[in-house]
């Protein structure tokens, strides 16, 4: 029998009958407790301490759940209630008890579904956004997508985000998505009320989002394929729940969000994307390339922490002319192209060491095969910006040290993870250069992936360099992100390396964390 049909791992640790709703069940998302799919086995599933972590976990979050709808509840009563039943009404104890919901929150017929209705409903049909929602809807604009993504320029190709506006006055799971992410960076800003108020309302938020998502998932998945619109709206959902996740650290619960979006980008082509009998103005074509390039980079960054090859056939689309990565990320698609040929040869090494038949001089012919296109592309950069009379862009800025990080890894993967390697040093003594002279103008949040692993191969004299640099990353952004990660990702790493050999994928494995590194 398979795991599918018997149901999430969650609800099978709870012994409760799962619904089997691809990508997140109900049982788990109507109740706001990660899904952890249908998959193979969970690691913490080890019938010994993690598994009991786990279950501690997964009941703490649902009586927070429970929680939070009684309050919701008696706020949707006084809501609804005229206010000479106010005064009159007794206090009902409808529901359950908090420390007994583990076991009985399915028969209580608590879901937020009334409460959420009432919050989301406009003060006024003359508008399309209540004022609160509009307000969070514009600190998304303003500030969350720039925490987002940090080089991105309103005068690229991409810059009209006109799309996305598009799909948030649907008024949809990706509308609800967005609201929960914008609370959540409220929260981080505000003071210690507000905060609280606007937790609560991301939590409710992102329930709803999760909810809805579900529905649209079991709707509208056969029509992904044939209209690009609700494709978009599907790219850009899973992309926000993604963030709300890197948001808190993104130490696990991102990876089944973007395995939702592969399972699905694995029916599409380039060629039936951006094909003109596919698109019309109805159809947010610009936002589908954003999206798309998006997804196809998270995926290629997802390999070092999963340490597995990319899900997706990523030379296909970054040979497309309309997926250019430098648009969002300021990173040029060759370097994009090697972070998945490392991948890919890292667990070429893997397997054939395994198998005992690693070939020496295979892995050299690899090697310096991937090392002459870094160089060669290293060597262009340095051209271009001397043309510029030293004035680097950003993309060539960007793009540099990308190409260092990757430097490191391929000397990592081919001699295995020495700091004290000179290949090794002068590639991370050169990103400190780079580091050191960029202008103030550009942000270091868009360089995780890369500081990561420039970081964890620094020598002790250049350690504190690097964990100066995430920290003052970490203090300005409130301590919202995965800088945090990423900064006891290193610390773990150089701890590591004093009594053995240890990279960022190493430490991360030994930390018990997937941390997905943007």
């Amino acid at each position: 029998m398979s795991a599918i049909s018997i149901g999430c791992w969650t609800c099978r640790v709870r012994h409760k009958k799962c619904d089997i709703t691809i990508p997140f069940c109900r049982e788990c998302s109507d109740r706001n407790v990660h899904c952890h799919g249908y998959g193979p086995k969970p690691t913490w599933m080890d019938g010994a301490s993690e598994e009991k972590k786990e279950r501690v976990r997964i009941k703490t979050a649902i009586n927070q759940y429970v929680r939070r709808v009684r309050k919701m509840q008696n706020r949707t009563k006084r809501a609804l209630l005229p206010q000479a039943d106010k005064e009159t009404q007794p206090h009902t104890n409808s529901g359950i008890n908090a420390s007994t919901a583990f076991d009985t929150e399915e028969d209580s017929n608590i879901l937020p579904s009334a409460s959420l209705e009432l919050l989301d409903r406009p003060s006024s049909q003359d508008g399309i956004f209540d004022p609160q929602a509009a307000s969070l809807l514009m600190h998304y604009f303003d500030q969350v997508f720039a925490w987002q993504f940090p080089y991105f320029r309103s005068t690229s190709p991409l810059g009209n985000r006109g799309w996305l506006l598009y799909l948030l006055m649907k008024r949809g799971p990706l509308y609800h998505a967005v609201l929960s992410l914008s609370s959540l960076h409220q929260s981080a800003i505000l003071g210690s009320e507000e905060e609280y108020q606007q937790k609560e309302r991301a939590l409710e938020h992102h329930s709803r989002a999760l909810r809805e998502f579900c529905k649209f998932m079991g709707e509208e998945r056969g029509k992904l394929l044939d209209d690009n619109a609700r494709l978009a709206e599907f790219l850009a959902c899973s992309l926000i729940l993604i963030s709300c996740e890197v948001f808190r650290g993104a130490e696990h619960d991102w990876l089944l969000h973007l395995d939702a979006v592969i399972s699905v980008m694995h029916s599409l082509s380039p060629k039936t994307i951006f094909d003109a009998r596919y698109t019309s103005q109805d159809h947010p074509q610009k936002g589908l390339e954003f999206l798309l390039a998006t997804m196809v980079s998270l995926d290629l960054f997802a390999c070092l922490s999963t340490g597995r090859v990319p899900q997706l056939p990523y030379q296909q689309w970054l040979c497309t002319p309309e997926i250019q990565i430098a648009d969002l990320l300021s990173c040029e698609n060759w370097v994009m192209i090697i972070i998945g040929d490392l991948a890919c040869f890292g667990k070429w090494k893997e397997v054939q060491e395994k198998k005992g038949v690693l070939s020496v001089s295979e892995l050299s012919r690899r090697g310096a095969e991937i090392k002459g296109r870094l160089t060669t592309g290293i060597e262009k950069l340095d051209l271009t910006r001397d043309k510029q009379e030293n004035h680097e862009s950003q993309t060539g800025w960007v793009t540099l040290v990308f190409a260092l990080a990757c430097l490191v890894l391929l000397h990592t993967i081919v001699s295995g993870p020495l700091p004290a390697l000179p290949e090794i040093q002068s590639a991370v003594s050169r990103s400190i250069i780079a580091l050191q002279n960029r202008p103030r103008a550009y942000s270091l949040t868009g360089l995780v992936w890369a500081l990561c692993v420039l970081g964890c191969m620094a020598q002790p004299h250049n350690q504190l360099l690097f964990e100066n640099l995430i920290a003052d990353v970490v203090r300005d952004s409130a301590r919202f992100g995965n800088c945090g990660t990423v900064l006891k990702i290193m610390r773990n790493c150089w701890k590591m390396q004093e009594t053995g050999r240890a990279d960022c994928r190493i430490t991360m494995s030994k930390m018990g964390i997937c941390a997905i590194l943007i």
